[in-house]
């Protein structure tokens, strides 16, 4: 789990981001993020659409929190939305991972 500071969690911010932020995509993530002077603080999305039950959308939002935790001091300061799409669903969790690297890269 992410640090509360390192959390996206208010709506008027994640709808900010949405709003004004930069996508980069791929055909497995989306990634909105929005530079800020503040905290880096993100936010996991996976929707019914990529899986109906909840336990599996909960499994790929806790490997992607993972990833990020790994990854949180390489990142620059900002809000990100990182939204799963429904083609993860066909690749394996180390493919899936690869690519979210990938994209991640990009939004240096």
């Amino acid at each position: 789990m992410l640090k509360k500071v390192n959390r996206l969690a208010k709506s008027k911010e994640i709808h900010t981001a949405f709003a004004q932020g930069r996508t980069f995509f791929n055909p497995f993530f989306t990634i909105k993020f929005l530079p800020s002077a503040g905290a880096k603080k993100l936010t996991v999305v996976v929707s019914t659409k990529v899986y109906k039950n909840a336990v599996d959308r909960n499994r790929l939002k806790r490997i992607i929190r993972e990833l990020i935790k790994k990854r949180l001091p390489g990142l620059n300061t900002g809000l990100y939305v990182i939204m799963a799409k429904s083609k993860v669903t066909k690749i394996k969790e180390v493919e899936a991972l690869s690519s979210l690297e990938l994209l991640l890269n990009k939004t240096k």
